[in-house]
């Protein structure tokens, strides 16, 4: 066996990382990669692209952007983050690990390793302790750095802030600083304004994730990194900085979208928030919002459709149940908000609620004109949670009304492409069909078609479905 062939994927890695003296094109790290490790296999590369990504991002490297990656120990030294005190912490004289530390390091990389320097680069303990409290809902042991001595030194109090700057990362070296409450305030206005930085650049990770969610453990680093000075004044902790967001919430062990629901969530008793409708005056309540609706599986069956801000999604509820042949009556339906990510064509969908034929649902009052539609935004409209059939709704206009013009209607649809009757074809006489029947169809494996005439001679006590055109 050569001497590359003995290296693993991960070690390979971590030799071409320790190379690296600033940021490099990915695609050119992991052709060093395969020159340290060669490989013949097929998808070689995307392996270790996986590798990078589930055991390197954010403990070892971070993405500059999506094509350059830069190893944290070149990238993190002079970065700034703040961790505030609890009282907790202050009374017992103690750095908690997380939440402080959350975000920063995977599993911590071995607490026991992290050095601490004071201001003047005096050597700070870094023994580990344990204390019980109720830092969160499940409460339990905590653990963290005992530091009493510094604390008293410094007079630290509740509230006040611990001012972090990374002095190194290999080891894991920290100036810390503590910062009064009271000069904290002096700064608001630029801490609101580097709270601001840091939510922008989480987001824009967020909104460029497959998974619609991100990892403390990947984000945070990296959108540290690509701060526009990350060595400046530093702003609230990143946690508070999410919590300001409403784009954003944390969920476990992850930052998401404020609609998706994480692991305790899914443990406790779920209860549904009702969507909120926004606020919105009476002249943009009389405006009529043009959508065309089409169904997801068969796009040249579309209607467009004319309601008023005012009206509900019960009333736009009615209007596609009667433009598309649905059950007046019968199953649930629903809407959802389709909201574009980045600026490319994907989307994530916000749950606006279900609608009951028989009268209310939970999105049954939500007003069109309060859910902030621009032109070209999309909706998703569901009837039928059995058989699913999803219809696709996109915002044409927002227009004035017309003078005696009642609300809802169907302003337009699609030019009918009639199918006909099968029975009455072998009879010689050509009838647009009617109807499908449902139980024929599968037992023959093809659509059986009808008429009204036929439908009742042949398919009688069959289970048997209205075409639409």
């Amino acid at each position: 066996m050569s001497k590359s062939e003995s290296f693993t994927i991960d070690q390979a890695i971590e030799r071409a990382l320790a190379e690296m003296d600033g940021p490099m094109d990915k695609g050119a790290f992991v052709d060093r990669v395969l020159e340290i490790r060669p490989s013949s296999a097929k998808g070689a590369k995307g392996s270790i692209r996986n590798n990078m990504n589930y055991n390197f991002d954010g403990s070892s490297l971070v993405h500059v952007d999506k094509k350059t990656i830069v190893p944290l120990r070149v990238a993190a030294p002079g970065i700034r983050f703040r961790i505030p005190l609890s009282r907790m912490e202050v009374n017992q004289g103690i750095l908690l690990l997380g939440l402080n530390f959350d975000g920063w390091f995977k599993r911590y990389n071995d607490p026991e390793a992290f050095e601490f320097v004071d201001e003047q680069g005096g050597s700070l303990s870094t023994k580990i302790a344990s204390v019980k409290g109720e830092m969160n809902e499940f409460g339990g042991n905590h653990r963290g750095f005992r530091l009493t001595s510094w604390f008293k030194a410094n007079n630290a109090r509740r509230n006040d802030s611990v001012l972090v700057t990374i002095e190194s990362w290999e080891p894991k070296r920290f100036k810390l600083e503590l910062e009064p409450q009271k000069e904290k305030r002096r700064h608001r206005d630029e801490i609101a304004r580097k709270n601001q930085e840091l939510a922008d650049r989480l987001f824009d990770i967020l909104e460029a994730s497959v998974r619609e969610r991100i990892r403390y453990s990947i984000a945070v680093p990296t959108a540290y990194v690509r701060l526009s000075d990350p060595g400046e004044y530093p702003g609230d902790h990143w946690v508070d900085a999410v919590k300001q967001d409403p784009r954003m919430k944390l969920t476990d062990l992850d930052i998401a979208y404020p609609e998706k629901r994480g692991i305790f969530d899914m443990i406790l008793p779920e209860e549904k928030s009702p969507a909120q409708e926004q606020e919105f005056t009476s002249e943009q309540g009389k405006q009529v919002y043009r959508f065309e609706v089409a169904l997801k599986y068969r796009k040249s069956l579309w209607r467009r459709i004319e309601i008023q801000g005012k009206q509900t999604l019960e009333d736009f509820d009615d209007i596609l149940r009667s433009a598309f042949g649905h059950d007046v009556s019968d199953h649930l339906s629903g809407f959802w908000k389709r909201v574009r990510r980045g600026q490319g064509n994907r989307f994530r969908e916000i749950d606006l609620g279900s609608i009951d034929p028989f009268g209310g649902g939970d999105a049954a009052e939500l007003r069109v004109a309060g859910l902030e539609l621009q032109i070209k935004d999309r909706m998703k409209y569901v009837y039928d949670f059995g058989d699913w059939i999803e219809h696709e709704i996109t915002l044409e206009a927002i227009e004035e009304p017309q003078a005696g013009v009642e609300y809802p209607r169907v302003s337009e649809q699609n030019k009918p492409r009639y199918r006909y009757c099968e029975h009455c074809k072998d009879e010689g006489r050509k009838t647009v069909a009617t109807w499908l029947c449902i139980e024929c169809s599968n037992e023959e494996g093809r659509e059986v078609l009808a008429c009204e005439d036929c439908a009742d001679k042949y398919h009688e006590d069959h289970y048997i479905d209205e075409m639409v055109y």
